[in-house]
């Protein structure tokens, strides 16, 4: 299990600059073991892994996306051409959203 901590230990505020050790006690690997960053190379690491981009590459006038997030996503849809598209979300999971609209088309959705 990993341990995050900052070096010297401070509680908060903390800035985008202070060091963050991450600890990994049962890692296998040397290479792996404890790491050194910041709070920003952190927290641009956990925006980037909670984005989820899903391609509709059939035209269809509805969208079944599983995206995994854990969460209720905000959606912006755009179509081949790049213009955004308004279409009624549904919330099936916080997994999984369905798009309808109403006309199909190809596209993407970009989920954060």
């Amino acid at each position: 299990m990993a341990i995050i901590t900052t070096y010297p230990f401070k509680k908060d505020p903390l800035s985008k600059n202070d060091e963050i050790i991450i600890s990994d006690y049962y890692s296998n690997n040397p290479k792996f073991k404890t790491k050194i960053t910041n709070v920003e190379t952190l927290s641009k690491f956990v925006i980037s892994i909670s984005n989820f981009v899903f391609t509709q590459s059939v035209p269809s006038d509805t969208w079944v996306i599983q995206h995994n997030l854990e969460k209720f996503c905000s959606v912006t849809v755009v179509d081949s051409s790049r213009q955004v598209c308004v279409g009624d979300v549904t919330y099936d999971s916080l997994n999984q959203c369905t798009i309808t609209f109403s006309a199909g088309f190809s596209g993407q959705a970009y989920l954060n």
